[in-house]
């Protein structure tokens, strides 16, 4: 089968062209991509900035998407031909030490199986470093990552569940564990960021604390959940949240940037004993000063997440309920949309952070 897919052939450049790809495998389904989120971890990967080795061109992105499903593999019985589907980037592998002894959100070893691509020009490989090639028409995609959503829900909406929302909601549900009348702050208002804003308020914390240095994300932020909201460009994130706290600082922390610098805010708004999670992915050799000392009196807690531990199986049904409810608010969150030929432009509106979200639509 052939499709055509916005390939990184290079950092920083994009091409159009066609891939070949076998009927599914077992344990696969073929998907006919109607949306898929543009998500910074994705614009870190095209550049070599997320793990130690050397990225391999040419490859495949998206890991956040939503589609219908035209083909279904052997051994696939939960979903069928003509579903519409959200995709997640967390795939529990079932035989990890945690998943044998029924911890599946913390699999050390979660992520959806790569499917077989290769060019139509010439039979080479082409690379899927997050295993699912959402920036595609049609594309083979493990069945453990494709969940049905609700008719109701628009698949610009539902493609920004497998990451953006699965993640930033669930770093508020599953890792931090936030509780009713607790005070959180979220340091950076992109998709997941925000996504954390509205879990911290669909937790009911008494405040939500949104940071960022632009007015317009911070504006964002306060229309999705926010009760309060700092520009750290012209004042102190750490001296705001604790003046708005009357000088105890809050209960739990959200870094959604991926820089030592906003850690350091991170940890440095806590109140005694309280959270701080990091959700934003930070770039190899990336460094934060951290004062033991000061980190052991406040009793501090520093935790990661990694996709809010999320399971699309158990997540994705909630999520859809909570939007159904209207308490989930994705439709905002969506303030671009691209074709396939702009790809891009979906890097570049990460640079310039004029897009919450841009979605990339393939047809």
């Amino acid at each position: 089968m052939r499709s055509r897919a916005a390939l990184v052939v290079e950092p920083g450049r994009v091409e159009i062209t066609g891939v070949t790809f076998g009927p599914p495998r077992e344990g696969e389904v073929i998907l006919r991509m109607e949306a898929a989120g543009v998500c910074r971890t994705d614009y870190k990967v095209s550049k070599g900035l997320q793990s130690g080795r050397r990225p391999r061109y040419p490859m495949l992105l998206g890991h956040e998407g939503a589609g219908v499903v035209e083909q279904v593999g052997p051994g696939v019985t939960h979903i069928g031909e003509g579903d519409r589907v959200a995709v997640g980037c967390r795939v529990p592998c079932g035989s990890c030490p945690m998943c044998r002894r029924n911890d599946p959100r913390r699999c050390n070893s979660s992520g959806a199986r790569p499917p077989a691509v290769s060019l139509d020009s010439d039979g080479s490989e082409v690379e899927v470093p997050m295993g699912l090639g959402m920036y595609a028409e049609r594309i083979p995609v493990d069945a453990g990552a494709v969940f049905r959503v609700s008719d109701a829900m628009p698949m610009t909406s539902a493609s920004l569940l497998g990451c953006a929302v699965m993640t930033g909601t669930g770093a508020v549900f599953h890792t931090a564990r936030v509780w009713p009348g607790a005070t959180t702050a979220v340091i950076g208002c992109g998709g997941i960021g925000l996504s954390t804003v509205q879990g911290a308020s669909l937790a009911n914390a008494s405040l939500v604390i949104a940071v960022d240095i632009s007015d317009r994300k911070l504006e964002w932020a306060q229309s999705l959940g926010a009760t309060h909201a700092v520009n750290s460009a012209r004042e102190d994130a750490v001296e705001q949240v604790r003046a708005l706290t009357g000088g105890a600082g809050v209960d739990f922390s959200f870094e959604a940037v991926g820089l030592g610098a906003t850690l350091e805010q991170a940890l440095g708004m806590l109140s005694y004993g309280g959270v701080a999670t990091m959700i934003g992915v930070p770039p190899v050799g990336s460094a934060a000063d951290l004062d033991p000392s000061a980190f052991f009196r406040n009793t501090s807690t520093l935790m990661t997440t990694h996709g809010g531990e999320g399971i699309p199986a158990q997540d994705f049904p909630v999520l859809d309920s909570l939007y159904r409810s209207g308490r989930l608010n994705l439709d905002d969150m969506v303030t671009h949309t691209i074709p396939l030929s702009e790809m891009e432009k979906g890097f570049e509106n990460l640079e310039t952070g004029s897009a919450l979200r841009t979605v990339v639509v393939p047809g």
